[in-house]
């Protein structure tokens, strides 16, 4: 069976750009129905009209690997490309309201779910490790993986650090 390329975003939450972005699912391929869910740190700037850098070196991976859909869930939703910025936010408006609630929805049929948030690129680390646990316990009870070995902080390798050489493993949750 011949894989045809696609990218099709199939839902975004919200569908405007805005302040945060909880949710992003994109269609890359046809013919295959694996769905694979990727936990990153905080959202850029890709919504439901364009990509970005991180977003294109995840979608090539999953096409590589025979996925049809990739959903997109994030520690933080708060947009930003400069992870630092969200220093100036309280925690909560870095977390966003809805994240928890789509972060759970974006288990759902999810053939694999890899962690790829990172380091914290400036996120204060108890900010970070705070909000490492709270994910990891919304995740409790699902196979977690991550792309080669952690990095030189002990984190999940990030999505834009992806490539074909590495392997996929099992990811420890922190709980």
């Amino acid at each position: 069976m011949t894989q045809k390329n696609v990218r099709e975003v199939t839902a975004c939450a919200p569908r405007r750009y805005g302040r945060y972005r909880y949710f992003l699912e994109v269609r890359t391929a046809a013919n295959i129905t694996r769905i694979l869910t990727v936990v990153l740190k905080n959202p850029s700037t890709a919504s439901a009209e364009r990509s970005d850098p991180t977003v294109g070196k995840v979608e090539a991976w999953a096409r590589r690997n025979e996925f049809c859909r990739v959903r997109y869930v994030n520690l933080f939703a708060l947009r930003s490309p400069y992870p630092q910025e969200l220093n100036t936010y309280s925690y909560r408006v870095m977390v966003g309201r809805e994240n928890d609630a789509w972060i759970e929805r974006s288990l759902d049929g999810a053939d694999l779910v890899m962690a790829a948030w990172g380091n914290p690129n400036g996120v204060y680390p108890e900010k970070y490790e705070r909000r490492i646990n709270q994910v990891s316990r919304l995740l409790e009870g699902v196979r977690v993986h991550a792309l080669g070995p952690p990095t030189s902080l002990g984190h999940p390798r990030h999505g834009l650090m992806w490539n074909e050489e590495l392997t996929v493993c099992e990811w420890p949750l922190t709980l």
